[in-house]
């Protein structure tokens, strides 16, 4: 396993892009924004997404596709000029997608979206973008809905049973309430805090470990994920089922929120941590020590960001009522 001391310093997956508004249009139309649209689903579902989102003026449109065959691209970006595809020439997990979305995005907000969700018109409106812009959290996550209009547990509460970690799922009521993480990735992302944040850490193959990892980091680190129940997403099949098994995204997890300590100025990872973690990784004490001494340069680098450690985040965390 590799742990990269900082979210950044992997090298980005290459990709190309393909049709949307000339470079030099983008830059003279500044727009408040941008909707990165995940492939997932077939292509019936991204289709009816971008005839959807054609007809909201003033949001542009990133859509994310591959790595593979893009015999589809060409025509589509006929049809749809004004959205730019962003065709990915290797894998990349979801997080690192949203990255390169972020990165190409020319606009403050960035709405996060799966080709097999329907959003409510409200979030595309000027009063969701106006009220976002004002309050600059680090992401308004929705009222997500399956595919037969139920609402769904989404919102993630953080607990500790019997010594482990665990995400309680709660079903969004009212404004404000927080959640740990974006369930699926999906919200209103400020552009300027997510990249400030350092996105999400593309070392993590694991999607349910790298949305934990990016959570704890952001309220450890003061930001705020939380709800908005009139920005409204629904499915339009089942939503999909995460794997949350303890695997090398969860030991890079644990070693950049679990181990880090707090002395009430910065965070740091004390040596102290290390036995315990040899004992608890399968990676040999000769990586299991490459791998703690890169997280904990890490910390080291950003040791004035953080505002606490997570288990005493996890015990003052309100619970909804």
């Amino acid at each position: 396993m590799s742990i990269t001391p900082s979210t950044f310093r992997k090298a980005r997956a290459s990709y190309t892009v393909i049709g949307g508004p000339r470079a030099d249009r983008i830059r003279r139309v500044t727009s408040p924004l941008t909707v990165v649209l995940l492939a997932r689903g077939g292509r019936f579902y991204r289709q009816e997404l971008l005839e959807a989102l054609q007809g909201h003026s003033g949001a542009q449109v990133l859509s994310i596709e591959g790595p593979g065959s893009a015999y589809d691209l060409q025509p589509l970006s006929q049809r749809y000029p004004e959205v730019r595809f962003l065709l990915l020439q290797e894998e990349a997990s979801a997080g690192e997608r949203i990255n390169l979305g972020v990165g190409e995005a020319r606009s403050p907000l960035v709405l996060v979206l799966w080709s097999d969700m329907k959003p409510e018109p409200w979030i595309l409106g000027e009063e969701a973008r106006r009220q976002a812009l004002r309050q600059e959290r680090l992401c308004i996550v929705p009222q997500l809905k399956g595919g037969g209009g139920e609402v769904l547990p989404s919102l993630q509460i953080p607990a500790l049973i019997k010594g482990r970690l665990k995400m309680l799922p709660w079903k969004p009521a009212q404004e404000g309430m927080k959640s740990l993480f974006p369930y699926d990735f999906c919200g209103l992302y400020s552009s300027r805090k997510f990249q400030q944040l350092g996105g999400y850490d593309p070392w993590m193959a694991n999607p349910y470990w790298q949305k934990l990892d990016f959570g704890f980091r952001a309220f450890l680190w003061g930001e705020t994920v939380c709800c908005q129940p009139r920005f409204q997403v629904a499915y339009a099949a089942d939503p999909p089922s995460e794997d949350s098994t303890p695997d090398p995204s969860y030991k890079a997890f644990f070693l950049k929120n679990m181990a880090v300590q707090y002395n009430g100025e910065l965070g740091l990872l004390p040596w102290s941590q290390l036995p315990h973690y040899v004992l608890k990784s399968d990676s040999g004490l000769f990586y299991a020590l490459r791998e703690f001494r890169e997280v904990r340069r890490w910390v080291y680098e950003n040791r004035y960001r953080f505002k606490g450690e997570a288990l005493s985040l996890i015990s003052r965390w309100e619970m909804p009522e």
